[in-house]
């Protein structure tokens, strides 16, 4: 089961196990590798030791000193605890949650460089809702301003969302907008307008492309 789930989990980007990731910046790489790593150790442990300890030694044991066979089962099911812990986790993190860190200043001071987030995969979003987006080959973390069906007007007097002025600063590569936001679209910024590329620069963003919302951030920590 466990290693069912790790080969369909793979197309899930936010999968902590996920060996396809090319990016660097959500989740922590390091810690992605460990994961993978010991995981698989695990695995392939537990096979081969269920393998040799019910194949070649069950009947073997149980036969000759039943205090060893007794010894020996106690400590199969001591081993099963592990591959049963990654199946709680994997079941977790592929189906509902997945841990991220930020990185970038494009948030503050909402959320710092580093800080630690658990999202949350979810397919319906509200204004003000941070969401965690792809965008090429890397993840964005950026907050919801305009929502399917709003009117969104972008021109050189800012980013007004049904009427009313959302931001005044626009970077020299804007994309400008005069129209309702179709369905399944979502207009998007960073908290640190300044330092932030965001739907002023690579335009609406498919809800496709939206990963999941950041449910909560792990720590206090205030940016510096």
């Amino acid at each position: 089961v466990d290693l069912t789930l790790f080969i369909t989990f793979q197309k899930n980007p936010l999968f902590m196990f996920n060996l396809n990731r090319s990016f660097t910046n959500v989740p922590n790489p390091l810690l992605t590798g460990v994961f993978s790593t010991v995981f698989y150790t695990i695995i392939v442990l537990s096979i081969f030791f269920y393998i040799v300890f019910f194949f070649l030694f069950h009947k073997k044991v149980y036969k000759t000193d039943y205090r060893l066979y007794k010894r020996v089962h106690l400590f199969a099911d001591f081993f099963s605890v592990v591959p049963t812990f990654l199946l709680i986790v994997m079941i977790l993190n592929g189906f509902f949650f997945s841990i991220a860190q930020v990185e970038g200043h494009s948030m503050e001071p909402t959320f710092c460089s580093n800080d630690t987030v658990i999202i949350e995969y979810s397919a319906n979003y509200d204004r003000n809702d941070i969401l965690i987006l792809r965008n090429d080959d890397s993840f964005l973390i950026k907050r919801v301003v305009g929502l399917p069906g709003d009117s969104l007007l972008v021109s050189n007097a800012g980013v007004y969302i049904n009427g009313y002025l959302i931001e005044a600063s626009l970077p020299a590569i804007t994309v400008f907008y005069n129209l309702t936001i179709p369905e399944g679209s979502y207009y998007v910024l960073g908290d640190n307008r300044n330092n932030s590329m965001d739907s002023r620069v690579f335009g609406l963003v498919d809800g496709d492309d939206v990963l999941g919302e950041v449910l909560l951030r792990i720590g206090s920590k205030v940016c510096e």
